[in-house]
């Protein structure tokens, strides 16, 4: 497991800092009150919205307007303790800390963050976690808002923050994370939804990273949408049952890509459908798509129009990767290899379906069953102008 970035002490107040001869205090919103921001810098050097002193559910921050300023010397936590905690940047707004937590412990439960309106920004020098150690807390980027992590970003940080969510939706609408973001680092059933043009930045990209993150999904839908990966993307690194969808013109760029990873990483799937719909392997030497790694019965289908665009295709790479799938089904869907595609190159049992129109193209060879260890692999092609070339 790697070492945390984000600290459990984070948890509880921190005292106040004190630079030379000014002290800057804590914000500390509880005992079921609001606080609203409508103008002029306000400097602390923490936030808490629902801290662990008073009241800590049904706590609310409001930050809106142009030149309305909310900085933090440290951190800024919505959901210390409690639950319903809202915090609402909007119509230019900006908020400024180090470390960002909706939902910090794990009773911290349906907090929520929403960045909306054109310039409205949400800044964290450090990581934020959208459920660090709590359950169903949100994080909602709209309308042209802006969050940005100047480390990672976790949705579902420990094996306790299950079912937290992030939307990023609308055009200009993002979210940029300066390393990798994790759907699902140790938590289970966690999500990313990037809709109507809204988009999502970071290096390695994960979806069910270590082995009891299961059950998390990205969906990436609606033209002009785009979850950006300047590294590896993996579906299911070590977790089972992940899922990444990409609909209706959606797109989904990396370097490398793994749908199941580790040989605990099984039944992870990818969905690529609707004309327009892509996911892109940046095409150089080096770029592979590995359906089952080492992971078993692993999927990936190419439907409707849906395209998918890498260097070297393996399905059922390891001898561990058996029962891995590929389904390219319908008109003008399109699986393009521009190398070599190996069905069971050496795990057993793998598959590739072409049908209804479907098309399947590697320029390099094509294998059916590479090493001694790869039996019983198959390959149907199936239906008018279904084609593998």
């Amino acid at each position: 497991m790697r070492i945390p970035i984000l600290v459990l002490a984070l948890a509880v107040v921190l005292p106040i800092l004190t630079t030379g001869t000014a002290t800057a205090q804590d914000l500390l919103i509880t005992n079921g009150s609001s606080t609203n921001f409508s103008s002029g810098t306000n400097a602390y050097a923490n936030t808490y919205v629902g801290s662990s002193n008073g009241v800590t559910d049904g706590n609310n921050l409001t930050v809106e307007n142009t030149n309305t300023l909310v900085t933090n010397s440290t951190n800024l936590i919505v959901g210390n303790s409690g639950t319903s905690n809202s915090m609402v940047i909007s119509n230019g707004g900006t908020v400024r800390n180090a470390a960002g937590i909706i939902g910090s412990d794990t009773t911290a439960s349906n907090n929520s963050v929403q960045v909306t309106g054109t310039n409205s920004f949400w800044s964290n020098s450090g990581a934020l976690a959208v459920g660090f150690s709590g359950a169903s807390n949100s994080l909602v980027i709209s309308n042209g808002g802006k969050v940005r992590n100047g480390i990672e970003g976790d949705i579902g940080y420990t094996n306790t923050s299950s079912n937290n969510s992030v939307l990023v939706s609308g055009t200009n609408s993002l979210w940029s994370n300066a390393s990798a973001l994790y759907v699902g680092n140790n938590g289970a059933g966690n999500s990313l939804v990037i809709s109507n043009g809204g988009r999502v930045q970071n290096t390695v990209g994960y979806i069910g990273y270590n082995d009891t993150a299961s059950n998390n999904s990205v969906l990436v839908t609606g033209a002009n949408s785009l979850w950006s990966n300047s590294g590896i993307l993996y579906v299911g690194q070590s977790g089972a049952s992940n899922s990444l969808v990409i609909s209706n013109g959606g797109r989904v760029q990396n370097t490398t890509g793994y749908i199941g990873y580790n040989n605990t990483s099984s039944n992870n799937s990818v969905l690529v459908t609707g004309s327009s719909s892509l996911w892109t392997l940046l095409t150089n030497a080096g770029n592979y798509l590995y359906v089952g790694n080492s992971g078993s019965s692993n999927s990936l289908v190419i439907s409707n129009g849906g395209k998918v665009q890498n260097y070297v295709g393996y399905i059922g790479y390891n001898n561990t990767s058996s029962n891995n799938s590929v389904l390219v089904t319908g008109s003008n869907s399109f699986w393009s290899n521009s190398s070599t595609l190996m069905v069971g190159c050496s795990g057993p049992s793998n598959s590739l379906v072409i049908s209804n129109g479907g098309k399947v193209r590697n320029s390099g060879e094509g294998d059916i069953g590479y090493n001694n260890t790869s039996s019983n692999n198959s390959v149907l092609v199936t239906g008018s102008n279904s084609l593998w070339t």
